[in-house]
């Protein structure tokens, strides 16, 4: 199998449910290319390090709060909360402070954040069945393909339908993770996805009122995929036809039945979607990445908050419309959710503080007289020629009027941490330094990064739980 094409055509009457089932199954890790395994381990690398750094956050304490009093058996380790529970209540609660930040990684096309949304159940999943590097990489890049896939299949269009991809698309790839570890028939997994689509959920109406919900979004596909498994295991019948069916997923969420079931399938085998997830390096919402990008840029140029007279971004439609409207909460976040998914805010941090880390989100930062008074030098305009190319890629372009009437321009196409612009294993190393280091000891760090770069090699992945519990 390898790098070759595997032949769908001959199967066009089955199910894409059986189609997956078959595929994975079959799939052996040694059948992975080297760079989907690279990926993997730095996707692991990126998805432990932002989960650990949101253990103090108040919508984690919650969370642990509420789990904890619900029970649970200690087969599977919640990170650095100090107890184990159930791979449900771990996956959910794992999941959930992923995605706190919105500082994991982010795939384009599939408009998601895959690996908060699969790994936590998969490793949930693998702590308690004691699996193997191996085996857990295979299953875990399973997962996130079939994630993807899903979320290629509404080619960039489910947003405006008011769906969060992460939440309804999530769910399918932490159902096949987990379907694989626990050893499913074929007919059992094509059960467990048409399971899935049972819990796939998610809006966008988090950002009306920059509300703490959108990481449940990550939390609950995590917690449901465990559940969609273990039920198929007991052969609990589900949909088969559940992505391609009339009443099925791709349909039911597409915006006015704008679609391609051919993503679901085209080039499975030959073509890992999953590799092209990007890493991120600003701590907002994905749509402003080249936009972060832009604005450092033009630091460096030497643009300034007491030289800007107005900035101008050109970008596409949906990162105009979704980060500059309601225009007060862009312009005045009122809470870390707002200021994430602000285009002003973020152009305007990025040039007054020439970061865009986590505490950059913060009250006290988003509160900031200095910041907020650029911010209102920022106007956004839809580019036509960014809109033709979304959502393959997203570009952005910045201009800077100073006061003196210089101007000064930045363009981005492809930001840092993009497949095309990617973040090495040094890079992410050091991202985990910087979210870890308050809570994990240096030398446990050092030891889970060894012990990720050889992942292949260990015979049971409950040792890298202990490193991180």
């Amino acid at each position: 199998m390898g790098n070759e094409k595997i032949n769908f055509d001959k199967q066009i009457g089955k199910p894409v449910a059986e189609k997956y089932a078959e595929f994975f199954t079959g799939l052996k890790f040694e059948d992975l290319p080297a760079e989907v395994i690279q990926m993997a381990k730095i996707y692991m690398i990126d998805m432990f390090g932002c989960a650990v750094r949101s253990k103090e956050e108040h919508q984690v304490k919650a969370v642990v709060e509420v789990m904890k009093a619900q029970g649970g058996n200690p087969e599977s380790t919640v990170f650095v909360q100090g107890f184990k529970t159930s791979p449900m209540h771990a996956a959910f609660i794992n999941g959930t402070m992923g995605h706190i930040y919105d500082y994991d990684d982010d795939h384009r096309e599939g408009t998601m954040h895959p690996s908060v949304a699969v790994m936590p159940a998969v490793f949930a999943m693998g702590e308690k069945l004691k699996v193997s590097g191996k085996d857990y990489i295979r299953a875990l890049v399973s997962g996130l393909e079939v994630m993807i896939r899903a979320g290629e299949a509404f080619l960039g269009k489910s947003y405006y339908q008011g769906f969060h991809p992460t939440g309804t698309c999530g769910v399918f790839g932490s159902a096949m993770g987990c379907s694989l570890l626990l050893g499913l028939t074929p007919q059992q997994i094509s059960w467990a996805l048409g399971l899935a689509g049972s819990f796939s959920a998610g809006t966008l109406e988090w950002g009306t009122e920059g509300s703490m919900q959108k990481p449940l979004q990550a939390g609950q596909p995590a917690m449901s995929g465990v559940v969609a498994a273990s039920l198929a295991q007991k052969n609990f019948t589900g949909a088969r036809t559940i992505f391609e069916g009339p009443m099925g997923f791709i349909r039911a969420h597409s915006y006015k039945d704008t679609f391609d079931y051919a993503r679901l399938t085209d080039n499975l085998g030959s073509k890992w979607e999953m590799k092209d997830t990007s890493i991120k390096v600003h701590a907002c919402c994905r749509f402003n990445g080249p936009i972060a990008d832009c604005a450092v840029d033009l630091y460096r140029q030497g643009v300034r908050a007491d030289n800007v007279a107005k900035v101008v971004v050109k970008t596409c439609n949906f990162t105009v419309q979704g980060l500059t409207q309601p225009r007060d909460k862009k312009y005045t976040p009122q809470t870390h959710v707002d200021a994430q998914f602000s285009l002003p805010y973020t152009t305007a941090v990025a040039i007054c503080r020439n970061r865009t880390g986590i505490d950059e989100y913060k009250k006290e930062t988003f509160t900031d007289p200095e910041i907020l008074r650029v911010t209102s030098l920022v106007t956004a305009e839809v580019d036509p020629e960014a809109e033709k190319v979304y959502p393959k890629y997203y570009p952005a372009t910045m201009e800077a009027t100073l006061k003196d009437g210089r101007v000064f321009t930045s363009h981005v196409d492809y930001p840092k941490g993009d497949p095309e612009n990617p973040v090495n294993f040094d890079e992410i190393e050091v991202k985990f330094n910087q979210l870890t280091e308050r809570y994990i000891d240096a030398a446990k760090r050092k030891q889970f990064i060894e012990t990720v770069k050889k992942l292949e090699q260990v015979k049971d992945i409950s040792v890298i739980a202990g490193l991180v519990g």
